[in-house]
């Protein structure tokens, strides 16, 4: 063989030796994906390291746990467990301080629907047990229900007042229901988890393109790119909640769990008012009964169930028909009579009164002294946006004391002019809104006292929330 032929042969061999360490090279590394907002496990793109837990260990303690869900070993899961166990030890530390808060409600649901119990440690993964957590993209609450999904699949009311993908209860049923579903259609749980994450139908395309596999590892490749990476993160998390122990990260703070009673609600109630009567902290009615949005429930609410303080049950309850009847007419003088209260010689109004933002004021700040939410205190002063400026002049209600004998003046004299509105306001001609280029439904909304998207669309007969600049909307 010429001097000439060796070259080329050893040419061959090293172009053969390249492409084979290349093949095993990328057997091993796994297809790094690029920053995505919506998933709690973000990591960067590089090369592999060596492992700070034994790959050994973390496979034996996967396969002694006991749950109906695979939960298998390999690369992907082995660096999310470090992942959690180490860059985001304080993210771990932060579920196992509030899992008491919700896992029972979890079990309660999944057990109902005949579920396996693991999937409680998916909810981790979806909104780190945030029942008020709100993604760029829409979805919401502790178990990220899009508004559509949640109005249109399961019922959940999501509207400007209430918002049920925030209720802990009602969202949990919903993804109880909505996972049985999914494994129904793919009767793999691997493939409903990433159902549950991109859609049945991403996953059914997935299984189209990498043509031969129906397991989620054997479709990896074709899946979305977050996808790829959230039953990892599932299986991560399922470990470090059962063997956080022996990674030195435990609960310092647990998360206070208020006990809690319910009361059935129909029609309008100022829960600022409400809560005051009842001694109950505004925080607290809040915390309770996270899908709340606004200070108020409306007056075409039917027997909405609101959760109250257990120690203040006692109390609200000897005091109930005086407290629903107050908070009930927040707009008119009113009289709270209390078994343990000494001030019934004193009168209590809700009054629209003028408050000047100072240097520095947020709008949220201006909301929580006044004790009313953001949505009400952008609609009292028909603001579109959240920016205040020093100086600007607000609209707030404030809440006054006066003595029976001043106040009942009052309470007669605003009877009396609401009664001539009601009279003059059925004489009034019809009103129109021509509606402007960059004008919404809730805009326009807004601008208008006591009017709502649906009222406009009932008028004006619309079926969708499209507008054009030019048409001529009713408005009364």
């Amino acid at each position: 063989m010429n001097k000439k032929s060796l070259h080329i042969v050893f040419f061959l061999l090293l172009i053969v030796s390249t492409i084979g360490k290349a093949q095993v090279w990328n057997s091993f590394k796994p297809i790094l994906d690029e920053r995505v907002i919506d998933s709690l496990a973000q990591y960067e793109q590089g090369s592999p390291t060596a492992w700070m837990i034994d790959p050994a260990l973390i496979e034996g303690r996967l396969k002694q746990m006991k749950n109906q869900i695979p939960l298998p070993y390999n690369f992907y899961v082995h660096q999310f467990v470090e992942y959690f166990a180490f860059r985001k030890s304080d993210f771990t530390q932060r579920m196992l301080e509030k899992r008491d808060l919700y896992f029972p409600i979890y079990e309660k649901y999944l057990k109902q629907y005949n579920l396996p119990d693991e999937l409680k440690y998916l909810s981790l993964i979806e909104s780190g047990l945030d029942p008020k957590a709100l993604s760029n993209k829409g979805a919401g609450g502790l178990w990220q229900f899009m508004p559509y999904t949640a109005r249109g699949d399961f019922g959940l009311r999501v509207d400007s007042y209430i918002d049920e993908r925030f209720d802990p209860e009602r969202a949990t049923e919903a993804a109880s229901k909505y996972l049985r579903q999914l494994y129904r259609i793919f009767g793999d749980w691997h493939l409903a988890l990433a159902a549950y994450n991109t859609g049945p139908g991403n996953v059914k395309r997935a299984i189209r393109n990498c043509k031969g596999s129906d397991d989620f590892w054997g479709i990896y490749p074709c899946l979305p790119k977050q996808t790829r990476a959230y039953v990892p993160q599932f299986i991560a998390m399922a470990y470090m909640m059962n063997y956080h122990w022996d990674h030195a990260i435990h609960p310092e703070t647990w998360a206070s769990h208020v006990p809690s009673d319910t009361l059935q609600i129909s029609g309008y109630l100022n829960l600022s008012v409400f809560a005051s009567l009842a001694k109950i902290s505004m925080d607290t009615l809040k915390k309770l009964n996270p899908h709340v949005l606004t200070h108020y429930l409306p007056k075409d609410s039917k027997s909405f169930v609101l959760k109250i303080p257990k120690n203040r049950s006692d109390f609200f309850q000897v005091n109930r028909k005086q407290i629903l009847d107050s908070a009930g007419l927040a707009s008119i003088s009113i009289q709270p009579v209390f078994a343990t209260d000494t001030s019934a010689s004193m009168k209590m109004r809700m009054v629209k009164v003028r408050y000047k933002v100072k240097k520095g004021e947020t709008i949220y700040e201006v909301a929580r002294k006044f004790e009313i939410s953001v949505f009400e205190l952008k609609r009292i002063n028909r603001l579109r946006r959240n920016r205040l400026k020093k100086g600007q002049n607000l609209f707030v209600l404030e809440k006054q004391w006066f003595p029976v004998n001043s106040v009942a003046k009052v309470a007669d004299t605003s009877s009396i002019k609401l009664t001539s509105k009601q009279l003059v306001s059925k004489k009034k001609k019809v009103k129109y809104y021509l509606v402007r280029s960059g004008d919404t439904l809730s805009d326009i909304a807004e601008k208008h006292d006591g009017l709502t998207v649906a009222k406009i669309k009932k008028l004006n007969r619309l079926r969708s929330v499209v507008l054009r600049p030019g048409m001529r909307l009713r408005i009364s």
